[in-house]
């Protein structure tokens, strides 16, 4: 007998339960609603940062254009290319459609995120009342959802839409897979509205190819029969799933985002164990969350011994998952929900730079949470006759440790105010890594804080010194400064690192232009124009540079080029240089 018929059994002669379960459904909505709301109202004056939200919205070009007769291209840019090395159309959409009702005030995106947030919260109270029946089991797997500390990232962070907007369509595709296994009518409808969610959910963020093998688990759970129509149920979903994989993949390779050179197979190995415990032990206890958790460094050839434990301590527990399918399958369903979701970016793929990210627990801890949230339901329904005695202590802790997640994530918003904020939170946990104090520091200078750019350039350089473009930044810090030998020093790094840094020939001709040393400039301006032949710039400080050095017919030249190339000239200069080259004609007719 199936976990839903004994419910059926129990619940059809409860005189009022359908009317009972409205009234705590509308409670539950709006406990949720508003314990999230509180949680995350003072983000929505967070700030962008330099965390990828200037490679998605800030300098974007293909999300500014959607209106009048460039709707066409705006959608052909979004679905045709990839952006920071992900392909997610129909989020990049949905930047296209904000920017094109607000621009670039931060507000609306992040009311956008919250509230989507809220949805996948509700769609997460229905998903497990669909499975389960169980308005407690559904209630406490939503309420930890929706305020665990782990999720902020994915609502707070600008860039992270995807999560959100894949999570919806996901949570909405497995909603509608579970009525077409529960309902005998319109199976076709609901069969067919769940493919089309599902559609969206891929075009949202790649990781939604896991949720056909979701549709298995829940089989399983369900009770369903493991036959031939339901592999074949499944078949169309896994062809979207392997395509939109593929073009993960290669979205990934467009920007070097995958390198299976740094690490061998055995330590991804690790990786992935290493991973699974930490998303785990984080899941219990958010203590030390950071936006940023780089690959382990080793020491005498080695990685800290918890890597190396890892894989043991999986095993033991997977023998105990293994001996609880005796009982029940709730805990062999929540942690296969787990791992299914989570199994992409447990490094076995080596993508990006990061070892663990709080937003890609997401979806996946919704399976913990369940086995959670089923735990706590029978404990209360004195269903766990041995705890039956802890049942008043255990509520009470958990309401605490509710009271903890709350606190803990609206603290976690904050550190998301910006970007100085963000990378001095990272590097307060993490301070032996290179990238949050070079990305700091670009925030310093941005902010014509130069000094403390240049510290935190020099902190990034001290751990790493092999990085052309750190180099690159704190000589534009001494440039403003006009600290020139220093800046002409770093430039002269970054290109030793980089020889084809365009700008960095550019701004060290800057710097010998400034200090008068024009034929150094017009070397560097060349050199700049050579690996950039579209650098307007480079042509038009040419132009200044060949003018001062009074070969005026070279500098016309130049100040054309730049013109054609869409640099702004200042006024005047033209008709300065051409009346340089007109006394310069005269003077040598003079002088036959």
């Amino acid at each position: 007998m199936s976990a839903n018929k004994i419910v059926k059994k129990n619940t059809a002669k409860q005189p009022g339960f359908i009317k009972s379960s409205q009234f705590f459904f509308m409670i539950a909505i709006l406990v949720l609603v508003g314990v999230t709301t509180t949680i995350y109202y003072k983000s929505l004056n967070n700030n962008f940062t330099n965390w990828d939200d200037e490679a998605y919205l800030i300098s974007n070009p293909n999300i500014r254009t959607l209106h009048d007769t460039t709707l066409n291209y705006t959608l052909n840019q979004l679905f045709t290319s990839y952006v920071v090395g992900n392909y997610h159309p129909l989020t990049m959409l949905t930047y296209s459609m904000e920017y094109d009702a607000f621009e670039l005030n931060p507000k609306p995106y992040h009311v956008t995120n919250l509230i989507l947030h809220l949805l996948n919260s509700l769609l997460v109270l229905y998903f497990i009342w669909l499975l389960t029946k169980q308005k407690w089991t559904a209630f406490i797997t939503a309420l930890l959802f929706a305020v665990h500390p782990m999720h902020v990232e994915s609502v707070s962070w600008i860039s992270e839409r995807k999560d959100l907007l894949y999570t919806f369509f996901s949570l909405a595709t497995l909603c509608y897979y579970l009525k077409y296994l529960q309902n005998q009518k319109l199976k076709w409808l609901y069969y067919s509205v769940s493919f089309f969610l599902f559609l969206l959910a891929v075009l949202s963020k790649a990781m939604a190819v896991s949720v056909p093998l979701v549709f298995i688990l829940l089989d399983y759970f369900s009770g369903k029969r493991f036959t031939l129509k339901a592999i074949l149920d499944k078949i169309p979903f896994f062809i979207i799933s392997i395509v939109c994989g593929l073009i993960a993949l290669e979205a990934q390779k467009s920007s070097h985002a995958i390198h299976f050179s740094s690490f061998n197979f055995f330590e991804r190995i690790l990786f992935s164990c290493y991973g699974i415990l930490m998303y785990l032990w984080k899941l219990l206890l958010p203590y030390n969350l950071s936006c940023y958790y780089n690959y382990p460094l080793k020491q005498n050839g080695m990685f800290p011994v918890v890597f190396y434990l890892a894989p043991f301590i999986l095993i033991g527990l997977s023998w105990i998952i293994y001996k609880s399918m005796r009982n029940s399958k709730d805990v062999v369903f929540g942690f296969a929900f787990f791992l299914i979701t989570i199994a992409l970016v447990l490094q076995i793929i080596p993508v990006g730079g990061i070892i663990i990210a709080d937003r890609y627990t997401y979806i996946p801890y919704i399976g913990i949470f369940f086995i959670l949230a089923r735990f706590i339901n029978n404990l209360t329904d004195n269903k766990i006759v041995v705890l039956r005695k802890y049942k008043i202590p255990f509520i009470l802790m958990f309401s605490v440790i509710i009271f903890s997640y709350c606190y803990a994530a609206f603290q976690r918003t904050q550190v998301w105010a910006d970007s100085i904020s963000l990378w001095t939170d990272a590097i307060n946990k993490y301070d032996k890594y290179p990238l949050p104090y070079s990305l700091r520091g670009t925030a310093y200078y941005k902010r014509g804080q130069h000094e403390n750019a240049i510290s935190d350039f020099s902190n990034a350089i001290s751990l790493n010194q092999g990085q052309a473009n750190v180099y690159f930044q704190r000589g534009l810090c001494y440039l403003e400064i006009k600290k020139y030998n220093e800046a002409i020093r770093d430039f002269s790094s970054a290109i030793g690192i980089k020889p084809a840094y365009a700008d960095a020939y550019y701004n060290r001709g800057v710097v010998y232009n400034d200090t008068g040393l024009f034929d150094e400039a017009i070397i560097d301006y060349s050199s700049a124009i050579k690996y950039n032949p579209g650098h307007s710039k480079a042509y038009y400080n040419r132009a200044g540079a060949y003018y001062m050095s009074h070969k005026y017919q070279l500098a016309y030249d130049d100040v054309l080029i730049a013109q054609k190339l869409g640099f702004e000239i200042m006024p005047g200069f033209i008709e300065a240089i051409k009346a340089a080259l007109n006394q310069q004609a005269a003077n040598s007719i003079r002088n036959l």
